[in-house]
């Protein structure tokens, strides 16, 4: 198996590691694990609730591995054991904070791969069929940071400073921004309007959430509902979004496993250089990801809009 892999964290001067973990145990498992960004901000012994929690589900993931569980267990079975580990991960480092992580595990056995996801980190097969799963709640998130990047925008023009500006109003809510002058109740609703005609739900829906801004994210994983979504947070897991694919050995010529950092995929090459020359490209064309590129998080001067992290491999053939 030939392999090729890069991750590269989002401060562009490396002072601070990212959020994601990769595993490679060639000819056994691939997996990328992108951990949350913790809504506190805290670190523990120099890493993030995120990194940890994205560390914790590789080494289960590892373990999983060798004991051949990875093969045959259940897709419930498997996530939940490395929700578990996250758990123990929490205990130990007496994470206050529920951290979680995606998972994207691609599994060699004998005479099939095994693809397993639960999150939006992203598989790649034959550079042309992808599973990855696109949650919601961050569709309402986008739509809404984009508006008020624009609203901020029109008063004292693009920068970092509107950048971080927008992040934080996203993050503490709508409530807040009104209640600090940062937003009036008449772009507040322009907000609302735009997260309700972007994501097609409720008022009432994108309301509930974006008041209360991204620091109550976490009250939604591991439930039902609209903007319910799954997560492997030390919680129960639900399987909404899940991926349990077995695909022939022979069938498989490539296989990628990219974080959500990648925020376009590229329409031609398997390897981590055609990833980068995409990843170039978007941030040449939509630096602040307000336009055809929209993220949760735009790049600055300072920061990229999220850690990325690929995996590119090439199956021996027999």
């Amino acid at each position: 198996m030939n392999i090729d892999a890069f991750s590269r964290s989002k401060y562009k001067n490396s002072a601070k590691p990212g959020d994601d973990v990769i595993l490679i145990e060639p000819d056994r498992v691939l997996a990328v694990f992108d951990g949350a960004t913790d809504p506190t901000g805290a670190f523990y012994n120099g890493e993030s609730s995120g990194r940890i929690a994205a560390r914790s589900a590789a080494q289960r993931t590892a373990q999983l591995s060798v004991s051949g569980r990875l093969i045959d267990a259940p897709d419930y079975e498997i996530f939940q054991a490395l929700s578990d580990g996250v758990r123990d991960a929490a205990h130990e480092y007496n994470i206050a904070h529920p951290p979680s992580t995606t998972a994207a595990i691609v599994v060699c056995a004998p005479d099939h791969f095994r693809v397993l996801a639960l999150g939006d980190t992203g598989i790649r097969i034959n550079g042309k069929t992808i599973y990855q799963h696109h949650k919601l709640i961050d569709t309402v998130s986008t739509a809404a940071r984009v508006a008020i990047y624009g609203i901020l925008a029109s008063k004292t023009g693009n920068g970092d400073e509107v950048e971080m500006a927008t992040r934080r109003i996203i993050f503490d809510g709508l409530d807040a921004a009104i209640g600090a002058g940062q937003l009036t109740s008449s772009e507040m609703a322009d907000v609302i309007a735009a997260a309700v005609a972007t994501a097609s739900v409720s008022e009432e829906t994108a309301a509930g959430f974006l008041k209360g801004g991204i620091r109550t994210q976490f009250t939604y994983t591991n439930v039902g509902g609209m903007l319910g979504y799954a997560s492997i947070n030390g919680k129960p897991v639900i399987l909404s979004g899940a991926t349990d694919v077995r695909l022939p050995r022979g069938e498989v010529e490539s296989i990628e496993i990219f974080s959500d950092g990648y925020v376009s995929i590229p329409s031609s090459g398997i390897h981590v250089a055609d990833w980068e020359r995409e990843f170039e490209r978007v941030e040449a064309l939509d630096f602040h990801k307000t336009g055809p590129f929209p993220t949760v998080k735009g790049s600055t001067s300072r920061e990229n809009c999220d850690d990325r992290t690929v995996v590119c491999a090439i199956p021996a053939r027999d």
